[in-house]
């Protein structure tokens, strides 16, 4: 079973597993990035923010199975407009990848997003990561647009699928 934990960017103990995650998705750095996760990867995601917004507005989950952190994913609240739940990151470990997981932590995801009062996911895939794009594309992302993405290699590529809540008819 998947659960996420809300990771304190000011433990330790936080910082060091989600670096751990970080450092075990090498191939994901490296198509991104064009190198292998920097010592300091897990506190640069935890600090960076979107322009106009707080720690308050950003939450980076740690994936477990089993008690063993596998994955991690990254939301922002209210990200670029009010009603969207931005998702900066979602990655797992590459001993996790490939094990039909996205897929389940996507509906956390959009159960954390609809608490929101979210109306939409969105999201931004490089270009340079093509085995990601096609998972956003199987569930249902549409791509809005495509610009520079500053600091990664390639084009971000701007995706986003509407957040349906559940009927209760």
């Amino acid at each position: 079973m998947l659960t996420l934990h809300l990771i304190d960017r000011q433990s330790p103990n936080d910082i060091e597993r989600l670096q751990t995650v970080l450092e075990g998705a090498p191939g994901y750095s490296l198509a991104v990035e064009g190198k292998l996760p920097a010592p300091t990867a897990a506190i640069e995601v935890l600090e960076a923010l979107p322009p106009g917004k707080s720690h308050a507005d950003k939450f980076v989950y740690e994936i477990t199975q089993d008690a063993e952190a596998i994955g991690c994913i990254e939301l922002v609240r209210g990200y670029p407009q009010a009603g969207i739940a931005f998702i900066g990151l979602l990655l797992f470990r590459e001993s996790s990848q490939g094990q039909g997981l996205g897929p389940q932590v996507l509906r956390l995801t959009e159960a954390i997003a609809l608490g929101w009062q979210g109306g939409a996911l969105r999201i931004a895939v490089l270009d340079t990561n093509p085995r990601a794009l096609k998972f956003w594309e199987r569930e249902g992302f549409i791509e809005l647009l495509r610009k520079p993405a500053m600091d990664f290699a390639g084009q971000a590529i701007v995706m986003e699928r509407a957040l349906l809540a559940e009927s209760s008819s």
